[in-house]
């Protein structure tokens, strides 16, 4: 019997000592979860898409992307946005429009975050794309099955490793 209410006494305490968490939902298949305790004093607003800010400056920015949201054609395929937007595939096949939109993503990218910052790594399902350049850090989030859109994420005065900590709990 002792050993019985020890199990069932361990249990429970393993219960009480997970930290809760919310989810932040740019979508049905991207959700970014948070300890409950980190949002406080948190501001929540949306712009283009779901941002939480916190006095001090720090921010963290997601959008779902697009074609629509981005203009770009019906088969475009949205996995290979990241590789275009941060210059790591040079969009010389691609339409014009779309060779000049991409491209000039891919120089503001480098300009902001240089394109030898670019990291690329798979988690699960996920591919992220991420770069840093303190105090700010961006992702590209693409979901195997997922091809009508992918996640953007950027954030402000969280530095690197809270930052991959974060991406790779999507």
């Amino acid at each position: 019997m002792k050993l019985i209410s020890l199990f069932a006494l361990l249990v429970l305490t393993t219960g009480c000592a997970t930290k809760p968490e919310s989810t932040i939902s740019y979508s049905g298949a991207f959700n970014l979860n948070v300890p409950t305790q980190a949002l406080s004093n948190a501001t929540f607003f949306s712009a283009d898409g779901l941002s939480v800010a916190w006095p001090g400056g720090k921010l963290i920015s997601g959008l779902a992307i697009t074609r629509e949201s981005e203009a770009l054609p019906p088969d475009f395929e949205l996995k290979d946005y990241p590789k275009y937007a941060l210059g790591i595939k040079p969009p010389s096949n691609l339409g014009k429009k779309v060779a000049n939109l991409l491209g000039n993503s891919a120089t503001e990218f480098d300009r902001s975050f240089g394109k030898e910052r670019v990291e690329v790594r798979s988690v699960g399902d996920l591919k992220i794309y991420s770069a840093c350049h303190q105090p700010k850090c961006m992702a590209f989030v693409v979901k195997d099955g997922v091809d009508d859109h992918i996640l953007s994420v950027y954030t402000q005065k969280i530095n690197q490793k809270e930052f991959n900590e974060l991406i790779n709990g999507l």
